[in-house]
């Protein structure tokens, strides 16, 4: 559970491509001229877990440029105090990007956007999909709903965390 975590975190962060996405144009929502639901800084909210496998604390920073590409940051203070990092900038076309940093756990993203507040990203080793996972920003635009479903699950199970607008 304690890799879980970093998991989810990094999550948040990158993806593989998916084949069976369909294609939508890159930067869609990014040109919108009324604000973007996911931009700005996420802090996941660690408190139904397990207290001896909830980090320190997990942020998430999404940024839009106008020439459509998207940053995304993930942070994870483990509850060691050890901190781990990644960044990604990559369209909205589900093509596979680097991921920096040092989560090695993954190492490329691939993100699709079908609406405004929503973002599917897909997390990426050596060739091969780790997670893709869902971002989902309630209407109040305070919170976000994170849905992740683990490639190696044979039962397909969803997964969901919670994030907090910080800034």
């Amino acid at each position: 559970m304690l890799i879980a975590i970093p998991m989810i975190a990094a999550g948040i962060m990158v993806t593989a491509p998916s084949t069976d996405q369909v294609g939508i144009p890159s930067a869609v929502y990014s040109a919108a001229s009324k604000p973007l639901p996911l931009v700005g800084s996420w802090s996941l909210d660690a408190s139904l877990m397990p207290a001896k496998e909830r980090p320190q604390r997990v942020t998430m920073t999404f940024r839009a440029s106008p020439d459509g590409k998207w940053t995304t940051l993930v942070e994870i203070i483990a509850p060691d105090g050890s901190s781990r990092h990644a960044e990604s900038t990559a369209r909205l076309d589900g093509v596979p990007v680097p991921i920096s940093g040092n989560m090695d756990f993954i190492d490329t993203v691939a993100l699709r956007q079908p609406a405004p507040d929503t973002l599917v990203m897909t997390l990426g080793k050596a060739g091969t999909r780790v997670s893709t996972r869902v971002y989902t920003v309630a209407k109040d635009l305070k919170s976000m709903t994170e849905t992740i479903v683990w490639s190696s699950d044979n039962r397909q199970k969803l997964e969901t965390t919670q994030f907090n607008r910080i800034d």
